[in-house]
């Protein structure tokens, strides 16, 4: 039986580039509330318009975060940090969805392998705990603008789930 659900594109020909920007201000307002991001950060922002999204994202300051296992698609970040954590990234990635696409935080602290009986061990765990709290906090908000996020997809999954008598 032939699934009905959209295949996994493999680009991001969909994205717009107003949308990338409205999701980089919700990300900054609430990474650095009250005050300006790094200089570092403001210089990742002055980004050639005229350029397609496809084109803007294979070049500095985006990086190839990674690639989808099922599909081959690769993903891209933009690092924009937060007030207490340089390395956090904005990502997006091809998704089978209305938008083609889904933007997600990458908190980018998971894979630091450190001694567990760490003096600093207990500093490093708060600070992965507010990054985790910014993610969720960033991600909620742009799917309360109407952003394409994994929270959205799978709202929107599980509806037309439901709705088409397959839930249960």
């Amino acid at each position: 039986m032939a699934s009905s659900e959209p295949a996994e594109p493999r680009d991001l020909h969909s994205l717009r580039i107003g949308l990338l920007k409205q999701a980089v201000d919700i990300y900054l307002s609430l990474a650095y509330p009250g005050v300006e991001p790094p200089e570092v950060v403001r210089n990742r922002l002055g980004w050639n318009s005229a350029l397609s999204a496809e084109t803007l994202l294979t070049l500095p300051p985006f990086e190839k975060a990674g690639m989808n296992k099922t599909s081959g698609a690769l993903i891209y970040a933009l690092r924009l940090g937060n007030v207490k954590y340089p390395h956090m990234k904005l990502q997006i990635q091809p998704w089978p969805n209305q938008d083609g696409f889904m933007l997600s935080v990458n908190t980018h602290d998971q894979a630091l392998a450190l001694d567990p009986n760490a003096a600093d061990m207990p500093a490093f765990r708060d600070l992965q705990a507010e990054n985790q709290r910014l993610k969720e906090v960033v991600e909620l908000a742009w799917d309360q603008a109407g952003l394409p996020t994994f929270l959205r997809y799978l709202r929107e999954y599980i509806e037309n789930r439901v709705a088409g008598g397959q839930g249960g």
